[in-house]
């Protein structure tokens, strides 16, 4: 499990890196990463994970000494840069992302071309406040808890 979220993180990572990326599939294969290490760390915690995408019931499936551990690399990666704060705000994120947002058609359901643009545009003329964005990705974050889980999933290798 470990070696198949490394090299999804490796993927993800050159898909980044490229100048010809057409879509967000680096940040939805960086998500499935993350999922992958979750589940990894649950094992070494020697919890059953379950066949789930609920990353906040995944992450609260973890004994509290792991979390904190986790907790403690992910806060010193990127400090001053990524909000830690609300850790399972930002698994809920994730989860959507993972589930609903990797299939642009099925987020705008219902929508059709012309109203997709629309809301686009009105999210550009207000401004495109993060806070009003359909999709929030928090990048910084999702790096710094990979770390973590890289971390506490390593020692235990």
């Amino acid at each position: 499990m470990y070696h198949e979220a490394q090299d999804r993180l490796h993927d993800a990572d050159l898909l980044a890196a490229s100048q010809d990326a057409h879509s967000d599939s680096q940040a939805i294969i960086r998500i499935l990463a993350f999922e992958v290490l979750l589940k990894c760390a649950l094992l070494v915690a020697n919890q059953e994970p379950k066949q789930s995408h609920n990353y906040k019931n995944l992450w609260l499936g973890l004994p509290g000494y792991a979390r904190k551990e986790i907790l403690a690399v992910a806060s010193v990666r990127m400090p001053g840069h990524a909000d830690l704060s609300e850790v399972e705000k930002l698994l809920v994120w994730y989860q959507f992302i993972f589930e609903r947002a990797r299939y642009h058609y099925e987020l705008y359901d219902g929508y059709s071309l012309a109203e997709q643009h629309e809301l686009g545009q009105y999210w550009l003329e207000i401004g495109a406040p993060t806070e009003e964005a359909v999709v929030q990705y928090y990048p910084l974050e999702l790096t710094c808890l990979i770390a973590g889980l890289n971390a506490y999933v390593e020692k235990a290798l």
